[in-house]
């Protein structure tokens, strides 16, 4: 079995786990980020991984004092035939979390490295197949990364570099749930790359990223982090989030609540949504209702138009970074070109074909146009691919 692998464990284990072991660039990435603490902190430093699988990020940092736990006793097995047994530990890093678990001084300048399990466990996979949770109750979390988050806290360790996705950041909602790490934890530096370098993990890509924080009582903010500019791996390029523009606020991605409006008028729905990566992997219009269904009506036809378009057509070479967010949109552009949009739903959308032309031509009139008028589908594709480009420029 091989440091930077998780070949020992089955396809189901893999995923129950989040067991996929980190390539060895990555680790690299760590263990460069930590190097100026352990020259400044010799004596008095500690290095734990409470996910450690085969043990990669201390290969090359076993001459200093460090910590190693994993739930997994193959893995368990392998590790203390490559470290000291006395500093492996079989259990479960959630439950029970304290220092003196560990044997770690309370007076230690405590660095958590290494690549934690991330599993969303409202996700689905094979009716359930990622099992549940165990862990104390105030690390709790739907995500089991977020959970591991919380616990660097509950250990009180002065460095965290690990790798977790950047959804965990970058969605203002996972952000709040991070709770009392966001409030003793800044990121001070953060490499994004993609969930691709991992093998094994299926074709749905996503940003995860190398992020160093600092313990520091002022915490982090939202805003904080929208301004905070990420690097990319292998890459010129940066990533910053308040440069995007998405349609929260614009866009309506939400089935009906109580008092809303429930059947549409036209008779048409559209399947709803989280970011980038369900849009795309989600139906798009549908003619019946449905309780992931967003009410479309004559008003709102374009915005959905949009969607579509995007859903359809947006394919930029670093796809996987944008995943995570919300629908990117130039709002000036959907408002300007409502006819474009339109033309293409109509024509490309099978949906339109089975409803018959009654409702198509309903739409027509009342944005005053001509569908005939448009143009070949082919130069429509062309216009829009050229404007949707302009999103990540």
């Amino acid at each position: 079995m091989q440091a930077h692998t998780a070949e020992h464990l089955p396809k189901y284990k893999k995923i129950q786990l989040g067991g996929y072991y980190t390539p060895e660039k990555l680790v690299t990435r760590v263990y460069n980020s930590i190097q100026p603490y352990l020259l400044n902190n010799k004596k008095n430093v500690v290095i734990f991984d409470s996910a450690g699988g085969c043990g990669a990020f201390l290969v090359n940092i076993s001459k200093n004092d460090y910590r190693i736990a994993d739930c997994d006793g193959e893995a368990c097995a392998f590790l203390r035939q490559r470290f000291d047994a006395n500093k492996v530990f079989r259990t479960n890093s959630l439950i029970e979390v304290h220092r003196d678990k560990y044997s770690i001084p309370s007076t230690a300048f405590l660095i958590i490295i290494g690549n934690p399990p991330y599993n969303d466990m409202t996700s689905e996979f094979r009716n359930g197949e990622k099992g549940k949770i165990l862990c104390d109750e105030d690390l709790r979390d739907r995500d089991l990364g977020v959970s591991f988050l919380k616990s660097y806290n509950k250990l009180n360790a002065d460095i965290v570099c690990v790798l977790h996705p950047l959804s965990y950041l970058i969605k203002e909602t996972n952000f709040k749930r991070l709770r009392d790490f966001r409030d003793n934890y800044r990121l001070i530096r953060g490499e994004i790359f993609s969930s691709a370098l991992f093998s094994g993990t299926g074709f749905g890509k996503f940003p995860i990223v190398v992020a160093f924080y600092e313990r520091n009582t002022e915490g982090m903010t939202f805003d904080y982090i929208k301004s905070f500019r990420f690097n990319i791996l292998d890459s010129d390029k940066t990533f910053v989030l308040s440069d995007f523009k998405t349609t929260d606020g614009y866009i309506n991605k939400y089935p009906p609540r109580k008092n809303d409006l429930k059947k549409s008028p036209i008779g048409l729905y559209y399947y709803t949504f989280r970011d980038l990566n369900s849009l795309k992997k989600n139906t798009s219009f549908i003619t019946k209702e449905h309780p992931n269904g967003i009410v479309v009506t004559l008003e709102n036809f374009y915005k959905y138009s949009y969607l579509y378009s995007l859903k359809s057509l947006f394919n930029p070479e670093d796809a996987w970074l944008y995943g995570n967010l919300s629908p990117l949109v130039r709002i000036e552009d959907v408002e300007r070109n409502k006819e474009l949009y339109i033309s293409y739903a109509i024509k490309t959308n099978r949906v339109f074909g089975e409803m018959g032309s009654f409702i198509s031509r309903k739409i027509a009139e009342f944005y005053k146009i001509r569908i005939d008028n448009t143009g070949p589908v082919d130069k429509i594709e062309k216009t829009i691919k050229n404007r949707l480009n302009k999103l990540v420029i």
